[in-house]
């Protein structure tokens, strides 16, 4: 009878429903709100980019006495409606020296990409109406190229005069680092189309072992 008892309370204890956004176990301790819609990613971070970039707010406590590395390359944002899979954005990739604005002249819709010396975004500089946008650093064709005569353009964006948008994103970020105490910031990520809060996860893949933060309700 006991053993009984026993195996319906682990059975009970594994179908423990945690709040959306939050996890923890010996290691590491979650509470994160994500935002993914235009208004409130603006609310955050000063620019919408279109409606490109989802922003995910956490809190992060370290467990077990142990300090705990704390780095951006741990986490990343996925869809569970399209397979979208997104790493953690480095602000200067959405409005830095690694965004990159590309242009066009001709007909019909087509985009030619160039080689990216800067890194694997382009577009994201707030006011030009670029989008970041991930691409082959050997360059290729975006949409319906064929019979378009394209000019491309493609200029860093230290011509420019730093984005304001891009000291916001660094004062915002998530720190990185060791620590023994609970930490407090803003992830970024890409996020292209119309999201639902339960369609998001944000995943882990660190020092405090491998788990998926649920955004479902």
């Amino acid at each position: 009878m006991r053993r009984f008892i026993l195996v319906c309370s682990l059975i009970a204890l594994a179908q423990v429903k945690r709040p959306p956004g939050t996890f923890e176990n010996d290691r590491i301790a979650i509470e994160s709100v994500a935002y993914f819609d235009k208004v409130s990613v603006k609310q955050k971070i000063g620019s919408d980019f279109d409606g490109s970039v989802a922003v995910v707010e956490i809190t992060i406590s370290p467990r077990g006495g142990e300090a705990l590395d704390v780095e951006r390359e741990d986490w990343t944002l996925f869809s569970n409606k399209d397979a979208q899979k997104a790493p953690a954005y480095h602000p200067s990739q959405l409005a830095g020296q690694g965004a990159l604005l590309l242009t066009q002249r001709g007909a019909g819709g087509g985009v030619m990409a160039q080689p990216n010396p800067n890194g694997p975004v382009i577009g994201g500089v707030p006011g030009t109406g670029g989008r970041p946008r991930q691409i082959n650093d050997g360059g290729g064709g975006f949409g319906n190229s064929r019979q378009v005569v394209v000019e491309n353009k493609v200029e860093e964006a230290g011509d420019y005069k730093e984005n304001p948008v891009l000291k916001t994103l660094r004062e915002k970020e998530l720190p990185f680092g060791k620590t023994l105490k609970p930490v407090k910031g803003l992830l970024y990520f890409s996020l292209d189309g119309k999201h639902k809060q339960k369609d998001l996860e944000l995943w882990y893949r660190g020092p405090a072992g491998k788990f998926v933060v649920s955004y479902k309700p």
